[in-house]
Formats: C-alpha cells, structure tokens, sequence
C-alpha cells in the first residue's frame, strides 16, 4: 500500500506543478491572445530555431496529433509556419514566422528571464536536488516503458 500512496503523492505533486506553470504561462500568454501551451511551443522554437513536429512533441511531452493541432490554431494567427523537408516530404519541420519576431520574440524572451528568475531564487543545492529526483524519476519511469 506504501507505493500505492507513494505514486500518488508524486502525480498530484506533479499535477501541481504543472498547473502553476500553465497558470504563469496563462497569465504571460493572455495579452497575446494564446493559450499556455501554444506559449510553451512558441518559447521552445523561439529558443532553438526551426524543428520537426516529432521533436516537438517530444519536448512539450503531447503527442504528434495535440501538437499539430496548436501548430494549426498558431498557423491561422500568422505565428508560426510548415516547410515540408525537401529530402523527405513526410517530415515536417515547423518555425516562427516573421510577424511573430516582431511581435513577441521580446516577450517571449521577457517570460522565459521570469522563470528563470523564478527559479534561480531556489538555493544551488535545492536546484540539484530537484534535478536529480526529476532525472530519477524519469529513468524509472523509461524503464517502465521499456518492459
């Protein structure tokens, strides 16, 4: 029964977590007439440049339908833009649009400082910390996968 409460205690913290991110992203995104995710997915290609949807996914943790989806609302603003790969025309690869450089590369820029003043208020040891439970639970959790 222990791991049961266990595995519980660490969704719900989990859970916690990610609410108090979407609601920042929420409150960072409201002015721009965008979600908190479609603010995630703007902030990870503003930070690292053009990228497949498959990667995307993978770094926003949704799967390759979600994303598309937020790519397609992202798409009808004028905020972001597809290029098929000329190699291979399954891949897709997704990046910002000029417009939204002129509009919210500063803002997005401005939100990502916050967190990480956020953050930063966090002691070296205690960042560690986190990090390394993160990492580990991680792992466990790909071995998990993996069986």
């Amino acid at each position: 029964m222990e791991e049961i409460n266990n595995g519980l205690k660490i969704l719900k913290l989990l859970k916690q977590i990610m609410d108090i991110i979407k609601h920042s992203m929420k409150y960072e995104c409201k002015d721009f007439d965008i979600t908190g995710p479609q603010g995630m997915l703007m902030g990870i290609l503003a930070h690292y440049g053009e990228m497949k949807v498959s990667d995307l996914s993978q770094r926003l943790g949704l799967s390759n339908s979600t994303v598309s989806g937020i790519i397609d609302r992202l798409e009808k603003q004028g905020l972001v833009e597809r290029t098929r790969s000329t190699e291979d025309r399954r891949v897709v690869y997704v990046s910002v649009t000029p417009k939204f450089k002129d509009t919210f590369q500063k803002h997005f820029k401005e939100a990502e400082e916050k967190f990480e003043k956020l953050i930063s208020r966090a002691s070296p040891q205690d960042l560690n910390k986190i990090i390394e439970g993160l990492e580990a639970l991680k792992k466990i959790l790909e071995k998990q996968h993996d069986l």
